[in-house]
């Protein structure tokens, strides 16, 4: 008799993954690059289940720039076409740290006063965050993970919102 291998429902890795976007791959535009590096968290439903909400998302070599990553008009232009290509973020970010405003706030910002001071889009916040359920959900279905983890990471990144006054 053959059985089914089951999934681990713990909690996923203890050390965060680092997304690492390089400040070439902005200036060159090179999503591509960054594609191919988070192919291996929807590679099978373990890896999906394992890295869920573990990612930190990292924009390297503006450390010397006295702008916020928002006030960057390249980084914020990067990450919008990467949301476009890529709309699992809301599955594997982490809504521990910072990845989630800097992600949003580039992507729904409408005005950028300077000193990483963003005016938000809140109808831009809307289409977006439909996209993130979207891809969210898609995993959820795809896999069949329980419903109550897709209800408690929904309400997560409503919190993580909210908390940041962008609602």
């Amino acid at each position: 008799m053959t059985t089914t291998p089951r999934l681990d429902l713990r909690r996923g890795v203890t050390e965060p993954v680092v997304l690492v976007i390089s400040r070439r791959q902005v200036e060159t535009g090179d999503i591509a690059s960054v594609l191919t590096e988070l192919k291996p968290f929807l590679a099978t439903r373990e890896d999906a289940w394992l890295y869920r909400g573990q990612m930190v998302l990292v924009v390297d070599g503006y450390n010397e720039d006295t702008r916020e990553l928002v006030d960057i008009a390249d980084v914020r232009a990067f990450l919008q076409g990467l949301e476009r290509e890529w709309p699992y973020w809301a599955f594997f970010f982490n809504q521990l740290d910072d990845s989630l405003i800097i992600f949003l706030s580039c992507l729904c910002g409408a005005h950028f006063p300077d000193g990483g001071a963003v005016e938000m889009d809140l109808d831009k916040l809307q289409e977006i965050l439909m996209r993130g359920f979207d891809g969210m959900n898609s995993i959820f279905e795809k896999h069949g993970f329980p419903e109550y983890e897709l209800e408690a990471m929904s309400r997560g990144l409503m919190e993580v919102i909210e908390q940041a006054g962008m609602a």
